[in-house]
Parts: structure tokens; C-alpha cells; sequence
């Protein structure tokens, strides 16, 4: 007869033991259960793929915050994940995102009721003016009620869908909103919706916001006509430039003939001081250079100053 060896023993209690508490765990884990998922469907929003929505509402009964866990497409792209409060407020939240199969698991915490994702889903098919689009929908948790609204792309007309859509609504710039209600969904059933509908490769696609100009736009200057005001002020720069640089020009000139005056000045009583005569402040009488008495009338003679310029008295 074989003994079970302590290490054996040890793996095995070990296991039991995890078994055990597992199994606790999943007989008081509360039933998750949504009370509403409306997914909307934007195809070409903004991008030449497929704008994606979830606005998901939990069960009053269900105890938060929660973790979570949704079915996406493998190759989406998460845009974000908010809770709103009951206030309309809404609150960023962390997620993460793992790949299993064709699926992403997007594990999220709720900590409201009501829980909004976005994503883009690059698997709109384009043959030619074909557009052709399937949105798959799994749920690891029931659903009181699913329902899908999807956004007319712009130009885009022949609207076909798999299940039939109902128009509910026209907005601004004649955009139609189509819906169609599905009820509730048990866990783990898979739903499948389709859409086909044609649209003119001219057609741009529709922008996600209104562009408004920031202040209103003069319409001549819109069209390239430049308004009267306008050129009258271009003008008055214009001239303006003009006399501000004829006037420093005139101050540069004025400013060298000066100097240029000075230096011949200089130059003359530097180089010929045999011109360096004077008048007595007498008699007028013209002086010669080193007189330091009049030679008319005696008076003796007032100097004057390097180019200091002498009144003649008579």
C-alpha cells in the first residue's frame, strides 16, 4: 500500500482550499444586471470608419461600485468611458483592455448607474459606392432592454438594415436618426445587426461639431474684396511711412552738411592762419596777424574766439 507523501498532501489541500474558496465567492457574488444598453451607430462621423456608443444603465439593486466587464471588437479603438451622475456630471474613468479571440474585454469600475463608451470600429466594408457594416453584441450580463439608433452619413441614401429600423427623428442640415428596439437579451446571447446603404464618393463626411467662426466674418473681405475702410487705412500707413523716412533722410543730410561745414571751417584755420584776420572794434580798421594794438587808431585789440564771427562798428 502507497503513503501519500507531506508534499503531495500539501498541493492537495492547497487546491481544496482555493476550490473552496471560489466557490464561496461565486454563491455570494451579486447577479449583475442591466437594466438598458442603447448602442448608437455613427457611420462616417468623423472619421471614414464607424463612430461607436454604449450608454449603459445598471439595475437599481446592484451594489457600487462595481467592476465590469464589456465586449468590444478586437481591433476598436477606445475612445474613452465616463460615469454620469445623477446630476449630468460626467466623470472619466480608468479601463483596461484586453484581446480575447475576435473580442476586447473592456474591464471597467462603475461607481454610477450610468456608464457611456466610445469607440471606433474600423470595419466598414467600401466597394465602390457600397457601404456595408455589421455591429455584433454579447453581454456577459442580462439586458431588460437593448435598443440600436443609427445616424444617417451624410448623402448617404438606400438605407437597408437587418433587423428594420424605424426613423424617429430629423435634426438640422436634414440629419435622420433611424432606431429599432430589440427588448430584453439574456446573458451570453449574441446579437447581430446589419447595415447597407449607398453614398456618392464626392459626399465629405459629416463633422462631428458645427465649425462657427469665432466673431462674425466681413463678407467683403471673405470674397477677397477688400472694403473701402480698409484701403483708406492702408493709405494713411502708407503715406504716413513716407514722410517718416523723407524726414529722417532730411535730418541725415542736414546733419552731414554740417559736420562737412565744420571740418572746412577747421581745415581753414588750421592749414592757413595768414587768414586768420580781424577788425578793430574801433575804427574798423583791418588788423594784421600777431597786431595787438590798432595801427589807425591805437586802441588796443579784443581777440575773438576760434570762429566766432566779428560786427564791424562804425
Amino acid at each position: 500500500m502507497k503513503t501519500i507523501k507531506p508534499v503531495s498532501l500539501l498541493i492537495i489541500l492547497v487546491l481544496l482550499t482555493t476550490l473552496s474558496w471560489q466557490m464561496s465567492s461565486a454563491q455570494t457574488q451579486p447577479d449583475i444586471q442591466l437594466d438598458t444598453v442603447e448602442i448608437y451607430i455613427l457611420p462616417e462621423f468623423n472619421q471614414p470608419n464607424v463612430f461607436m456608443i454604449y450608454e449603459i444603465t445598471l439595475d437599481e439593486s446592484l451594489q457600487l461600485p462595481q467592476d465590469l466587464i464589456f465586449e468590444i471588437p478586437a481591433d476598436a479603438e477606445v475612445i474613452r468611458v465616463i460615469n454620469y451622475t445623477s446630476d449630468d456630471r460626467p466623470l472619466e474613468i480608468n479601463y483596461q483592455v484586453s484581446r480575447i479571440g475576435n473580442w476586447k474585454d473592456l474591464l471597467i469600475t462603475a461607481s454610477t448607474r450610468r456608464i457611456h463608451v466610445e469607440f471606433q470600429d474600423p470595419n466598414l466594408v467600401r466597394q465602390g459606392n457600397q457601404r456595408q457594416f455589421e455591429v455584433q453584441w454579447v453581454s456577459l450580463y442580462p439586458v431588460s432592454s437593448l435598443s440600436i439608433t443609427v445616424r444617417q452619413p451624410l448623402g448617404a441614401s438606400a438605407i437597408i438594415s437587418n433587423p428594420p429600423l424605424d426613423e424617429i427623428e430629423v435634426q438640422e442640415e436634414d440629419v435622420r436618426y433611424y432606431s429599432a428596439d430589440l427588448g430584453a437579451i439574456p446573458a451570453g446571447e449574441l446579437v447581430t445587426f446589419s447595415l447597407e446603404y449607398t453614398k456618392a464618393p464626392g459626399d465629405i463626411t459629416f463633422p462631428a461639431l458645427p465649425v462657427e467662426p469665432a466673431v462674425p466674418i466681413d463678407t467683403a473681405i471673405a470674397s477677397g474684396t477688400p472694403s473701402q475702410a480698409m484701403v483708406v487705412l492702408w493709405l494713411l500707413v502708407v503715406i504716413v511711412a513716407i514722410i517718416v523716412v523723407i524726414g529722417l533722410y532730411y535730418w541725415w543730410f542736414k546733419a552731414q552738411v554740417s559736420n562737412e561745414s565744420e571740418r572746412l571751417l577747421q581745415g581753414v584755420g588750421i592749414l592757413n592762419p595768414e587768414k586768420q584776420y580781424y577788425f578793430c572794434h574801433e575804427c574798423g580798421m583791418r588788423t594784421k596777424l600777431g597786431d595787438r594794438f590798432c595801427s589807425n587808431c591805437g586802441s588796443e585789440l579784443h581777440k575773438p574766439t576760434q570762429f566766432e564771427s566779428i560786427s564791424v562798428e562804425k
